[in-house]
């Protein structure tokens, strides 16, 4: 059955390229055009004379009237209408046999899909322990998929993940997981539920078990804005469509918390967790209408001993403005996940928490948010309230539907600049905790926003796969700077600061820095390649490895 499995997983995977090639050709012969002129292999009688007439005898009929005006005009005529990525937010659970006899681990997964054509699908998802003794198991990678309708309302379902990862002591050897599925979903319009037959592999360790998955997918849908539509008005984008579009408010948010564990709060080993934690991390938050919001949070642990210890949580809350003006607001919200790693005794991995922010939002773009709460892990060893504070980048999503704010036809879209990158990295001579030096290989993604000709934020996660050091993660943020473009090559540079551990890595409090330096190849308007060599060194560890990078880059457009 494993077998079988794999086969189809790399039928899809040459389906999906070969539709992926022709996009690329079709973008290509766009990026790079090639116009041909017949050539006559006859004399033509030359022109005596050319008389030029002005229309109507107006003389400016012929003047270059651009330069006269600095407004943007457009011709309607040539406008294509709005075009609508097709998404979905997926949800889903299983339980699966782990090695020791008797011993089961709940895995929940947390995953974004664009939804291409011929009924394929492809997009991140992220995997973690919520039941059991594995507190503290994370995975990360892509899914590709492929859906047939078998009624009106039934969907037939099939794909496969690949993915690194690992933690919570599992026997998950280099960290290499793949999980093919097969199965059924049902439409009710606002959502789809599914149940699935899957298999979780890892093929150099010793985790390899079947499992029923329930499923819940989320479908929504985006404009597909270009780099280049910032100064389009509303009413030229959507056409016909602009009465059933609404503005939704959404924010990225960089943050760092400081947890101050309770007096009965342990390690994994039984012994009391003194020291206050601080965890930095990145958290997305989407608004459903004007007020309630979905957000999503990962972050890891950077100082207080606890080296490895990662959250991965999803949840739902209100906002409610303080002040006319809407700049004063309090953001209450619940969310629910997976925690654990670094010793720290969250039992089989699942945490609720309350939380209560402040947001000041400084500008349209920019917002300040002061919270606190409380996390809790009802069946380990983990409790502690907090305070945090975060730097939130506010952005206004289109979305089908009137749910959100009203557009006026005049208003004037404005395209910020996004780069996703899927990454493959090598440590040469990676250090290890009681053992020797050995190579590594991670796996992983980067998302850029782009700041402005020279200059964009960046914020990455990567875990390995291979080189024995499955459980190791890191995540950073940092700022990146690129040169203009020469035959469609430019240089680029990253500096990057983050945190990183497990896998008996000697990343030390997990605090790292991460310079990059390398080369980038324009494929077309929307994909690059990159490559390029750096450093990874540790603050109080010995970790101090040559890296080699090598990232896909795939540009897109969204609103501001």
């Amino acid at each position: 059955m494993k077998i079988a499995f794999y086969f189809f997983i790399i039928a899809q995977i040459l389906n999906f390229v070969n539709v992926f090639a022709e996009k690329s050709i079709k973008d290509s012969s766009k990026f790079n055009s090639i116009k041909w002129e017949k050539v006559l292999d006859h004399k033509e009688k030359p022109l005596k004379k050319i008389i030029w007439k002005s229309y109507n005898d107006e003389k400016s009929y012929f003047e270059n009237k651009n330069l006269k005006s600095k407004s943007k005009k457009l011709d309607k005529t040539q406008i294509n209408p709005a075009t609508w990525n097709n998404r979905s937010l997926r949800f889903s659970f299983e339980e699966i046999d782990m090695p020791d006899a008797g011993e089961r681990m709940g895995l929940y997964s947390i995953g974004t899909y664009d939804r291409h054509n011929h009924g394929l699908y492809s997009g991140v998802t992220l995997y973690g322990a919520a039941s059991g003794r594995r507190g503290g198991f994370f995975t990360g990678g892509y899914t590709l998929g492929v859906e047939r309708p078998l009624t009106e309302n039934l969907i037939f379902d099939a794909g496969g993940y690949v993915g690194a990862g690992g933690g919570g002591a599992a026997a998950q050897g280099g960290g290499l997981m793949i999980r093919p599925h097969i199965g059924l979903k049902y439409d009710f319009n606002w959502s789809i539920l599914g149940l699935n037959y899957s298999y979780v592999d890892f093929p150099n360790g010793d985790i390899s078990s079947d499992a029923v998955a329930l499923s819940l997918d989320i479908p929504f849908s985006s404009p597909a804005l270009n780099w280049e539509d910032t100064g389009l008005t509303v009413s030229d984008y959507f056409g016909t469509e602009l009465s059933n579009v609404s503005l939704h408010r959404s924010h990225l948010a960089t943050r760092i918390r400081n947890y101050y564990p309770t007096i009965g709060s342990k390690t994994t080993s039984g012994g009391s967790i003194d020291d206050s934690l601080v965890l930095v991390g990145v958290e997305y938050s989407y608004f459903l209408d004007k007020n309630w919001f979905t957000t999503f949070e990962t972050a890891g642990a950077v100082s207080g001993g606890v080296g490895g210890y990662a959250e991965l949580l999803a949840g739902i809350g209100y906002r409610l403005p303080l002040t006319k003006d809407d700049r004063l607001a309090l953001l209450p919200a619940l969310t629910i996940g997976g925690a654990g790693g670094g010793a720290v005794e969250t039992g089989g991995g699942f945490v609720a928490r309350a939380n209560l922010g402040l947001e000041y939002q400084a500008s349209s773009n920019l917002s300040l948010i002061i919270d606190g709460g409380y996390l809790t892990a009802p069946d380990g060893n983990f409790d502690t309230p907090y305070v945090g504070f975060n730097l939130a980048y506010v952005m206004e999503t289109f979305a089908k539907d009137q749910k959100g704010f009203l557009l006026k036809e005049t208003e004037l879209i404005e395209t910020t600049k996004w780069r996703f990158r899927p990454a493959h990295q090598w440590y040469f001579e990676a250090q290890r905790r009681g053992g020797s030096p050995r190579d590594m290989q991670l796996m992983g993604g980067k998302i850029d926003w782009i700041g402005g000709d020279w200059w964009y934020l960046t914020g990455q996660g990567l875990s390995a796969y291979a080189g024995g050091a499955g459980g190791y993660s890191e995540g950073h943020w940092g700022v990146g700077v690129f040169s203009p473009s020469w035959k469609n090559l430019q240089l680029y540079g990253e500096m990057l600061i983050g945190a990183g551990g497990g896998g008996g890595v000697d990343s030390g409090s997990a605090l790292l820095y991460k310079p990059t330096v390398g080369l980038e190849y324009n494929l077309n308007r929307d994909f690059s390649l990159q490559t390029g060599i750096g450093k990874v060194i540790s603050k109080n560890g010995n970790l101090d490895a040559n890296i080699l990078d090598v990232s896909l880059v795939w540009r897109y457009g969204a609103s501001k």
